[in-house]
């Protein structure tokens, strides 16, 4: 069993990935906190962002709507990673949903109260 230490940058939490086998070179996962879905390519982690992952997750429901048409084990398990592309699926579009933008005009009021106030008066206002 492989293990590999990884840092969300999007929430900043720490946890610990374990296959059975051994990393391929790019991997593609959620965080385990914030559910953001991340890419570990040759040891380095980064977020991927809305229109990549929905690229990522296209191309794999055709691969795998595919290889589920043949006969056997090989698409048992590819019906099981479909559902798994459907809950991904399901999960972005409800994140999107829920994705709030912030504006010019509220990003310049909180730069100039975190300028104008203490840390601590400035994060109870939030």
């Amino acid at each position: 069993m492989s293990e590999m230490d990884i840092e969300c940058p999007h929430c900043g939490t720490k946890f610990k990935v374990q296959i059975d086998g051994d990393f391929s070179n790019m991997m593609v996962f959620p965080c385990a906190r914030c559910q953001t879905p991340l890419m570990c390519y040759h040891g380095e982690v980064s977020e991927l962002d809305r229109e990549e992952f929905s690229k990522l997750r296209e191309k794999l429901s055709k691969v795998l709507n595919v290889v589920m048409r043949q006969d056997g084990t090989v698409g048992e398990v590819a019906n099981a990673l479909k559902k798994l592309v459907d809950v991904s699926n399901a999960r972005a579009d409800e994140r999107e949903q829920n994705h709030t933008v912030i504006t010019d005009d509220e990003l310049d009021a909180l730069q100039k109260d975190l300028a104008d106030l203490d840390v601590d008066a400035f994060l109870s206002k939030l």
